[in-house]
């Protein structure tokens, strides 16, 4: 059964896999040694990553996106995917960069940025790297081989540099990940209902967690999500079963337990609502696609 790694607490937790300099809101690091196979993922902070070397599949609940060290990926908090290294002997190597609204709304008021009401918002963006780009993250990794005192002051000073040449390049696609931050960022409640999605079990543990009683919580989760909470809690385990069928050999039953079903059948009926197939056939006409 694969275990679902919530960054970037993984990150901090596992020094021999990762070389971590941070302060209570930014955590950047780079992989000394990477976990081979596909990973299940969840995003509790803003992250860039920086590929260094290799190439990855981003298994997305939309569809699968093959990056590699030519672009650059932005995941806003929150996210939850899977993730596989492919190509030639499995060589990967990379930064990940963690920051909080914060840092997003500091750099938005520092350079006067404002967003188009029309444009959609979208909680991921893939940028190809320009010549500065390119430069910007070798000076990142540069800063691996020779720490100073101030280093995590540069690599804060070179995130907006990526922003800014990320915005030159793609001005669209970032401001609509820019957007999405500034959109979410004002609900603590957002934040704890998703970094803790793989132990909610009921509604009664989203009022705990967010210390909100049934009629504040169903009126936060309106105004978040448009949704009950019975429903949102659907829609995150149905989101969940769906990666697993698509990108996994485990059985359905174990599908069902990993995504919070104490019973299959309930399970497969929900499925089946949501994506008119049972768990079964939806597998036999996605796996691995």
């Amino acid at each position: 059964m694969m275990t679902t790694l919530t960054l970037p607490n993984y990150l901090l937790h596992n020094p021999t896999l990762y070389e971590c300099i941070f302060d209570h809101t930014f955590i950047t690091s780079k992989s000394v040694l990477y976990k081979q196979g596909k990973l299940s993922v969840r995003i509790g902070m803003h992250m860039v990553i920086l590929l260094l070397e290799g190439q990855k599949i981003v298994h997305l609940p939309k569809g699968d996106l093959l990056v590699d060290a030519s672009e650059i990926i932005y995941t806003a908090q929150g996210n939850y995917f899977m993730t596989e290294i492919v190509g030639a002997q499995n060589r990967y190597q990379s930064i990940l960069i963690c920051f909080d609204d914060q840092f997003v709304l500091n750099f938005i008021q520092k350079y006067a940025i404002s967003f188009d009401k029309k444009e959609r918002s979208n909680p991921i963006a893939i940028v190809k790297k320009s010549p500065f780009l390119h430069s910007c993250v070798e000076t990142i990794n540069a800063f691996y081989t020779e720490k100073r005192d101030n280093t995590l002051s540069l690599i804060k000073l070179k995130t907006e540099e990526l922003f800014l040449y990320s915005l030159w390049a793609d001005q669209k696609g970032f401001l609509a990940f820019l957007k999405c931050i500034v959109e979410t960022e004002s609900s603590r409640i957002k934040y704890i209902l998703e970094s803790n999605t793989d132990v909610i079990q009921t509604p009664k543990d989203m009022g705990d967690l967010t210390r909100l009683n049934e009629r504040l919580l169903r009126k936060e989760m309106a105004r978040l999500y448009h949704m009950t909470p019975k429903k949102w809690l659907d829609h995150v385990r149905l989101q969940k079963a769906q990666l697993l069928l698509k990108n996994t050999d485990d059985s359905i039953s174990q599908i069902a337990t990993t995504c919070g079903y104490a019973n299959v059948s309930w399970f497969i009926t929900q499925f089946k609502k949501h994506y008119n197939a049972t768990p079964f056939l939806y597998r036999q006409e996605n796996l691995h696609q």
